[in-house]
């Protein structure tokens, strides 16, 4: 069993652009695991960047990618193929035989990589596993991809309504651009339509509204919102504090359970950290496991206090999230706790590495997933 904190579920529950989505945005490294269509593909991501990707679809082979692409001819793959053990790689092969230049190598790994990533953005039933790691697996290497552009352009290859509708949600949803998008959208190089609809959110509008007065099918324009949400040129607007209020306390008992199971594990690894370094566990708390929030989650802990064994305060939580204007209480909250979770798990590694307090600790954080 791997140490790695992992989060794993069905991709007909959500979406591959939205998982990405999520790492990019906690600048995570972690490896994105994807078994769907019978075959299985790996992302890399390096604080929050892709960087690499894998796949056992034959389909997605370097000199297969090549061949799509125009830059093999069938002689030359047919050539390559008939020479190619297990024990070669093809790249340094196609490199032998003159049909790649050595400094070509690494652009058509990347355009493997953008390959098997744009291909795996369609999928919608499957599984998914996210490891968060400090480290990949031996060959992997980090490759100069355009995270952004490539979730954009992954999005907009997606002809499944089913998928455009999980990830965009309802036509009454409320956006707007994210403050500095503007600055933003000349590194991406947006298209002309992305502009269009980035330009009809400089103040909040539904979806419905959007539609309206857009030149836009309905299709694209769904399509377009998806993809300036995943990679966060546009965001849920505020909603009035009477509306927040009302959504928060229909599912407030089902996330009170919800915060009292991680609770229970919090409390756990306080109390067997504590009787290693007694009262330091506080400074440990503050200043080390509470660091691993991203600066997105990190307000949702103001005005809390982890002296009481490392507890999140429920009514102070709900009070932030009031004070956010966040439509969507429960991923929020999830997300907390799985940060905090995953804090406390790389710091107790990073201080009691190869003790038993280490093991005792992935074998809490992984009963929560059971």
């Amino acid at each position: 069993m791997s140490d790695n904190l992992s989060i794993s579920g069905e991709l007909s529950e959500t979406t591959v652009p939205d998982l990405v989505r999520t790492i990019v945005r906690s600048n995570e490294t972690a490896m994105l695991s994807l078994d769907a269509g019978g075959r299985s593909d790996t992302i890399y991501f390096l604080d929050g960047r892709i960087v690499f990707a894998t796949s056992t679809d034959p389909d997605m082979g370097l000199a297969e990618t090549l061949l799509r692409m125009g830059e093999l001819n069938i002689q030359q793959y047919n050539s390559a193929m008939e020479q190619l053990v297990i024990a070669r790689r093809i790249g340094a092969l196609l490199v032998e035989l003159g049909y790649l230049k050595p400094d070509e190598l690494t652009r058509a790994a990347e355009r493997q990589a953008n390959a098997i990533v744009l291909d795996a953005m369609t999928y919608r039933n499957g599984a998914y596993t996210i490891e968060f790691t400090s480290e990949f697996p031996e060959g992997i290497v980090s490759l100069a991809l355009s995270t952004e552009r490539l979730i954009l352009d992954g999005v907009r290859s997606i002809e499944y309504w089913s998928l455009i509708t999980r990830g965009v949600g309802r036509v009454d949803r409320v956006l707007q651009q994210v403050a500095g998008a503007d600055t933003r959208t000349f590194q991406l190089e947006l298209s002309d339509e992305e502009n269009h609809i980035l330009s009809l959110l400089n103040e909040p509008q539904t979806i419905e509204q959007v539609c309206a007065r857009t030149y836009l099918s309905n299709f694209e324009t769904f399509r377009t919102i998806w993809g300036l949400l995943a990679v966060n040129l546009i965001q849920d607007a505020e909603i009035t504090a009477v509306d927040e209020k009302r959504a928060a306390e229909e599912s407030e008992y089902e996330l009170e359970g919800l915060v009292e199971r991680y609770n229970g594990i919090f409390q756990q690894i306080f109390n067997a950290v504590f009787q290693k370094i007694g009262d330091h566990v506080y400074d440990f708390v503050e200043y080390r496991v509470v660091r691993h929030l991203s600066p997105e989650n990190m307000p949702y802990l103001s005005g809390m206090s982890f002296v009481n064994e490392a507890r999140l305060d429920f009514d102070q939580l709900l009070n932030n999230l009031f004070a956010s204007g966040s439509s969507d209480h429960a991923r929020v909250v999830q997300s907390v706790c799985n940060e905090l979770l995953y804090g406390w798990v790389v710091e107790v590694k990073t201080e009691f590495g190869g003790q038993p307090l280490e093991a005792a600790v992935v074998r809490l954080a992984d009963s929560l997933r059971r």
